[in-house]
C-alpha cells in the first residue's frame, strides 16, 4: 500500500498531467505557476509531454533547457494560468516627512508592506536609520548622488514582525547593492551558505521601496546579523564577534565593545552580549578566550584547535571566501565568529557583505562597478606559505600548515564542488526572473555607469557619465566568472601540499 505522502505526491503529479492534457486538447499553452516553501516562484510554459514524475520529484522544462526538479514536499501550491509575478513593495513614511540622513540617529516611521503574490501584507510602526560604510560615507562627504544615491537602511519594528515569510524579529536590513551591477552577489553568497549548510544564513528577499512616496528602487531585505533563536543562536551565555576593521579600535576608537587580539592584532568587536550585559568582566573573559583560541591557531596543531574550533565551519567559511575572491578577508571586514552556550567552541560565520569580491577593481572603490577582470587566488597553490602579509589572511590560512586540516579541506571541496553551480544558480536564475520588471524600474530611477564622468582637469571640461552598466550583462558575467572560478579553484586545491 502506498504511504499517504506517496499518495499525495502521486495525485499531485496526476493532477498536473491532467491539466496538461486538457491544455493540449484546447491547443493553448498557459503557464504552470509553482510556489515553493522557500519563497521561490516558477512560471513555466507547459505542454502535455513536458512533465516527469519519478515518485519523489516533479521535473519541468526551463526556458534555458535545464530542468527544474522539485521535491513534491517542497511545493507549496501550483496553479495554471497567465499569472504575472508581482514583487513585494515596502512603503516607509517618516514622522513629519523627515529625510533619512544619518547612520546614527533613528527616525520614527510607519511601514506598509505589500507582500506581492507570495507573502502576506502588513502594517507596522517602528524606526529607521542609515547603515553601511562606503555608501553612506560618500553621501555624508557631499558626493554626487548619482554615484551613491540609493543608500542602505536599518529598520526596526516596535514589535516583532514576520517579513516576507521569514521568522519574526524586530530588526531588519535593506541592502541597496549599489556597487553590484548584477544585484546578485550577496544573494549568491547566501545561497552558497545554504548549500554548504551553515547554521544560519540570511534569507534572500527583495522588495521595491518608497520613502515618503518617493520611489527609492529595488532593495534586498534580509535579517540583521545578531544573536537570536532564528538567527545566530548563541544562547544566553554565548558570544558573537565581528572581525571588522571598521568596528575595531582603529576606526571606532570610542567604542567600548572592541579590542585588538593578542597574536595577530585582529580588530575584534563584540556584538553579543551587548549593552549592560557586556560588563567589564564579561569583556575580559571574551578577550581571554579569543586570544587563547588565536594562540592555538598560531601553533596550528589540529587536535588542539579542534578542541575549541568547529573545523568544518572554518573549512566551509574559507571555501566561500576563495570562491567569491572576497578580499575583505585581508582587513578583515564583515567576518563573523561565534560561540554557543551548548558546545562552547568557536564557529565561523555567518556570511555577510560580498560586493567587494569577484575581483572588484579597488582603484575605483567609491565610484566603480567593475568586476570579473581576473581569477586571482586569495590563497594561491600553497595557502600556508602564500606571500600575503595582511593580518586577516595570516590568521585564517594558518591552519593549512597542518596536513590533516588541508586534507579535510580538499575532501570537503571534492564533496561540494560538482553540485555547487547548478544548485546556487537554479535559485539565482529564479530570483532574476522574478525581479526583471523591478530591476528595469530600478535602472530607470538609478542608472549606474562604469565611467561616472566628472571634471577633467587635463581638458578643463566636464565629462558626462558614460558606459552604462546593464543588469542582464553583469549577471551573465557573474555566472560565467563563477563557473570559471570553480575550475580555477579545483586546479589550485588539487595542488595544495
Amino acid at each position: 500500500m502506498l504511504s499517504s505522502l506517496r499518495c499525495r505526491t502521486l495525485l499531485l503529479a496526476c493532477a498536473i498531467v491532467g491539466w496538461c492534457c486538457h491544455v493540449a486538447a484546447q491547443s493553448v499553452t498557459p503557464n504552470l505557476n509553482i510556489y515553493t516553501d522557500k519563497g521561490l516562484f516558477y512560471q513555466l510554459p507547459i505542454t502535455a509531454d513536458t512533465i516527469h514524475y519519478d515518485g519523489m520529484r516533479l521535473s519541468f522544462p526551463r526556458h534555458n533547457a535545464q530542468p527544474v526538479e522539485l521535491k513534491t514536499t517542497a511545493i507549496d501550491s501550483i496553479t495554471v494560468g497567465t499569472v504575472e509575478y508581482r514583487n513585494a513593495v515596502l512603503r516607509i513614511t517618516t514622522e513629519d516627512g523627515a529625510e533619512i540622513a544619518s547612520r546614527t540617529e533613528w527616525l520614527r516611521c510607519h511601514y506598509s508592506m505589500d507582500g506581492g503574490m507570495l507573502f502576506p501584507d502588513f502594517e507596522a510602526d517602528g524606526r529607521i536609520r542609515g547603515r553601511g560604510n562606503s555608501t553612506w560615507s560618500w553621501y555624508e562627504y557631499g558626493g554626487d548622488p548619482l554615484i551613491y544615491g540609493r543608500r542602505p537602511y536599518k529598520i526596526k519594528f516596535d514589535e516583532k514582525q514576520r517579513v516576507l515569510g521569514v521568522n519574526a524579529d524586530k530588526t531588519w536590513v535593506l541592502l541597496a547593492n549599489w556597487r553590484d551591477g548584477s544585484f546578485m552577489m550577496n544573494a549568491f553568497a547566501n545561497e552558497v551558505g545554504r548549500y554548504l549548510d551553515f547554521a544560519f544564513t540570511p534569507h534572500n528577499r527583495f522588495c521595491e521601496v518608497y520613502v515618503n512616496d518617493e520611489y527609492m528602487g529595488l532593495y534586498q531585505l534580509c535579517e540583521q546579523i545578531q544573536e537570536g533563536g532564528h538567527r545566530v543562536d548563541c544562547g544566553e551565555n554565548g558570544v558573537l564577534l565581528a572581525l571588522d576593521a571598521d568596528d575595531g579600535p582603529e576606526h571606532s576608537p570610542n567604542a567600548t565593545n572592541n579590542f585588538w587580539s593578542a597574536s595577530y592584532r585582529l580588530p575584534v568587536a563584540v556584538k553579543y552580549p551587548k549593552d549592560e550585559a557586556l560588563t567589564d568582566s564579561a569583556m575580559a573573559a571574551i578577550k581571554q578566550e579569543f586570544n587563547a583560541m588565536e594562540s592555538l591557531v598560531r601553533r596550528h596543531n589540529y587536535e588542539e584547535v579542534a578542541s575549541v574550533v568547529d573545523i568544518r565551519s572554518l573549512i566551509d567559511f574559507l571555501i566561500v571566501q576563495e570562491l567569491t575572491c572576497n578580499v575583505e578577508l585581508d582587513a578583515p571586514r564583515s567576518m563573523y565568529i561565534y560561540q554557543t552556550d551548548s558546545d562552547h567552541v568557536w564557529h565561523f560565520g555567518p556570511l555577510w557583505d560580498f560586493d567587494a569580491g569577484f575581483d572588484f577593481q579597488w582603484s575605483d572603490m567609491y565610484t566603480g562597478h567593475t568586476y570579473y577582470a581576473s581569477q586571482k587566488l586569495l590563497y594561491g597553490n600553497d595557502p600556508a606559505n602564500h606571500p600575503n602579509y595582511s593580518v586577516g589572511t595570516r590568521f585564517f590560512l594558518q591552519m593549512f600548515a597542518d596536513p590533516r586540516f588541508t586534507a579535510e579541506y580538499k575532501a570537503r571541496w571534492a564533496q561540494v564542488k560538482d553540485g555547487l553551480f547548478t544548485n546556487v544558480f537554479e535559485r539565482l536564475d529564479n530570483y532574476r526572473a522574478q525581479l526583471a520588471e523591478a530591476l528595469a524600474r530600478n535602472d530607470e530611477r538609478w542608472p549606474i555607469y562604469f565611467d561616472t564622468g566628472g571634471w577633467d582637469w587635463g581638458t578643463w571640461s566636464w565629462n558626462e557619465p558614460s558606459d552604462r552598466v546593464h543588469y542582464d550583462t553583469e549577471y551573465a558575467s557573474l555566472r560565467n566568472w563563477v563557473r570559471q572560478r570553480i575550475r580555477v579553484m579545483n586546479t589550485a586545491i588539487n595542488k595544495y601540499p
